[in-house]
């Protein structure tokens, strides 16, 4: 990165130095809320397959049974996993559809800020572009190359919030799994 030309195009091109600033800081605050974004899915992943492996066996054993669905009621993994094992015991003496219901709209209501807030980088993310092309534009695209506005890193970005919806995806497939094993656990799965 040169870090000169970035300082001299930012001197020298009037307004157009002082939107490149702009788009800096709005690229910087794109690699934020990411992080930020990346570190909140890390919290809520699970050991999952001693999660799902503990909760059917509690529900499958006829011995030990009862203590092993004491200990998952206090036993924790992920905030949403809790969340999923509270509603759980609280509403077992409903039907298995009520519950499959409720297990399913908790999953959804958990997953939904995240989905909101990756949306939102992702609206960022077009207007930073377009505010970057109207200065491609204006200045060029090769003046803007190797400095810290470099469109590139901008596609570096979405890159990874790809992998973001991705792990989002992953972890809502393990929330259903989560989900399978407190209703109708098998030994097979």
């Amino acid at each position: 990165m040169d870090l000169t030309r970035f300082l001299e195009l930012a001197r020298t091109h009037g307004w157009q130095g002082m939107a490149l600033w702009g788009v800096l800081l709005a690229q910087a605050l794109l690699w934020v809320g990411l992080a930020r974004l990346h570190m909140a899915i890390l919290r809520e992943e699970a050991p999952w397959e001693e999660c799902v492996g503990k909760i059917r066996s509690a529900f499958l054993r006829k011995v030990n049974g009862k203590e092993e669905s004491d200990e998952l009621r206090v036993h924790r993994y992920a905030p949403l996993v809790d969340k999923l094992l509270v509603l759980h015991f609280a509403e077992e003496k409903a039907e298995c559809f009520d519950r499959w219901l409720l297990l399913r709209w908790k999953i959804k209501e958990g997953l939904r800020p995240y989905w909101i807030r990756w949306g939102h980088l992702l609206i960022a993310f077009g207007v930073v572009v377009w505010f970057l092309n109207g200065l491609r534009l204006d200045i060029g695209m090769d003046l803007l190359k190797r400095t810290p506005c470099d469109p590139r890193l901008l596609w570096v970005w979405l890159g990874y919030a790809m992998v973001i919806a991705w792990k989002l995806v992953g972890l809502q497939g393990n929330l259903e799994r989560v989900q399978r094993a407190l209703l109708l656990p098998r030994r097979d799965e």
